[in-house]
């Protein structure tokens, strides 16, 4: 059976030039060097302490703020950036939602690390289908919550399994609370099992049992450091009310 390889698509251009991950207090700096260790361009990882403070610049395209106390702060800082027109993302417990463009819902502080890198890898990394920044703002800007949900799955099935696993996860109830979807899929381009055009039918059923009001995008990436036969799904699914999801 022949089969038709992904291919690639041309890099992206106009990258915007920063995005800015700010750890609120000494207790983010664990979390904040674990965002250095991942070396991506266009991206700085910085721990503030008294008097914390932080201007946004105009090179400023979106920051995200992390705090395991020192919520006040937190939300102050985050207040200036969102009012300067900066995407304004939060990871932290109390936070004033007015302050913010979106705040992580169901996630604990030991998640942090993951779920940033899962925000800021389809917009700083060439993927085979098109994603940017204006996609992530477009899917964030003023959703107030958002989670993200990642399955990894090696094997013949591997896409259909993993976009099963998800499917489970999202309740119906869940569902009826997103209202924008960001849909990544990650494979290691140099492995022994390259992804293939067929394995897409699972997205593309995946895609057409979803409510019509919501808003979707997805992207295809190659990622080295999964393992050779295998594929992460990954979405961002935001929405004002998921946090009662």
């Amino acid at each position: 059976m022949n089969e038709e390889y992904l291919l690639d698509q041309p890099a992206f251009e106009n990258l915007p030039t920063s995005f800015r991950v700010i750890g609120i207090g000494e207790s983010t700096k664990e979390i904040i060097e674990t965002v250095k260790s991942n070396a991506y361009d266009c991206v700085s990882a910085t721990v503030l302490t008294a008097p914390f403070e932080c201007v946004p610049t105009d090179e400023d395209k979106m920051v995200i703020i992390v705090a395991r106390d020192n919520e006040e702060h937190a939300n102050s800082i985050a207040k200036t950036f969102h009012d300067a027109g900066v995407l304004t993302l939060g990871l932290l417990d109390n936070a004033d939602l007015d302050c913010y463009d979106s705040v992580a819902s169901e996630a604990s502080y030991t998640e942090y690390p993951d779920l940033i890198k899962a925000i800021l890898q389809p917009i700083v990394t060439q993927g085979m289908i098109a994603y940017d920044f204006n996609d992530l703002q477009t899917t964030l800007t003023d959703a107030k919550h958002f989670l993200i949900k990642s399955v990894t799955r090696c094997g013949k099935e591997r896409v259909a399994e993993a976009i099963g696993c998800i499917k489970s996860s999202l309740t119906s109830s869940l569902l009826n609370k997103i209202e924008r979807l960001s849909i990544f899929l990650y494979f290691n381009k140099v492995g022994k099992q390259p992804l293939v055009m067929q394995e897409m039918a699972a997205l593309t059923d995946f895609l057409s049992e979803l409510p019509e009001s919501i808003y979707v995008i997805w992207a295809v990436y190659p990622d080295e450091s999964i393992n050779d036969e295998e594929i992460k799904v990954t979405i961002l699914a935001a929405g004002k009310d998921l946090e009662n999801g």
